[in-house]
């Protein structure tokens, strides 16, 4: 397989990965969370409350913190596949992006978690197990990007070496 062919194939996975993990980020905040932390009233009526109780529920700013993620998939996606970027930088460029994912989540689910803790008396914590799902998702890329990154490294000593001695 060509090394351009691996390169697209390799940033439609990241493309897809990164959509995976916004829509269950945005699931998280926006339903599962607030019905784990209400246990029998629906994700609607929560965040009726919510506002009720002047919190603020969720709005454009979470939603757009959650999409920035994939947007700026979609343009890695443009650029390394025109570029012909290489197999590495395209894995290394998804991989950041979904470690940065855990950063996005925090900020996008803060300000419900607060209105949810302040209109129902509760921590602002998760209290749905899709959050470890997103953390699980975070460290690995995080991992990944290190055993990347030390490969890359004894890779580049090993080629100075070779290259010293000849």
């Amino acid at each position: 397989m060509s090394t351009r062919r691996t390169t697209v194939l390799i940033a439609t996975a990241g493309l897809l990965a990164v959509c995976a993990y916004a829509a269950v980020a945005l699931m998280q905040i926006l339903v599962w969370n607030p019905e784990a932390a209400v246990p029998g009233l629906t994700a609607d009526q929560i965040w009726a409350e919510v506002a009720a109780a002047q919190q603020g529920p969720p709005g454009v700013l979470v939603v757009g913190i959650v999409v920035f993620g994939p947007l700026l998939a979609a343009v890695m996606f443009a650029l390394f596949v025109a570029t012909d970027a290489g197999v590495w930088p395209t894995v290394a460029g998804y991989l950041g992006l979904l470690a940065m994912g855990a950063v996005g989540y925090f900020f996008a689910s803060f300000g419900p978690g607060m209105g949810l803790a302040d209109t129902y008396f509760i921590n602002g914590g998760d209290y749905s197990r899709a959050s470890l799902a997103l953390a699980a998702a975070s460290a690995l890329a995080v991992v990944l990007l290190l055993v990347l990154s030390v490969g890359a490294a004894w890779r580049a000593r090993r080629e100075r070496l070779a290259l010293a001695r000849a």
